[in-house]
């Protein structure tokens, strides 16, 4: 699953510059941004999606060892509408 999550990260890379590097081990990962984090967890929040930081740039994702695709396409979603939220408000 860390795969699996870690792939959709790295489709979502492409579409947001935002996402500088992704990086972790198995379900531990995390993604260095090029900007404060705190906006992205925020909106992830407001969705249902709690997201961690490790640091001011860095989203920590630590989903549960039993998650399913279903699960991590569904925090995927979440993490995809929340960036391009952000992302439209930077540009405003």
């Amino acid at each position: 699953m860390g795969d699996y999550l870690t792939a959709g990260l790295q489709k979502l890379q492409k579409n947001f510059p935002f996402m500088k590097e992704i990086r972790g081990l198995g379900l531990l990962i995390g993604v260095e941004c090029a900007d404060a984090v705190g906006p992205v967890q925020q909106k992830c929040l407001q969705r249902g999606l709690m997201i961690g930081a490790a640091g001011p740039k860095v989203l920590r994702l630590m989903p549960p060892l039993t998650i399913n695709k279903d699960y991590a396409d569904r925090a995927l979603s979440i993490l995809e509408a929340a960036l391009y939220d952000v992302q439209k408000e930077v540009k405003e």
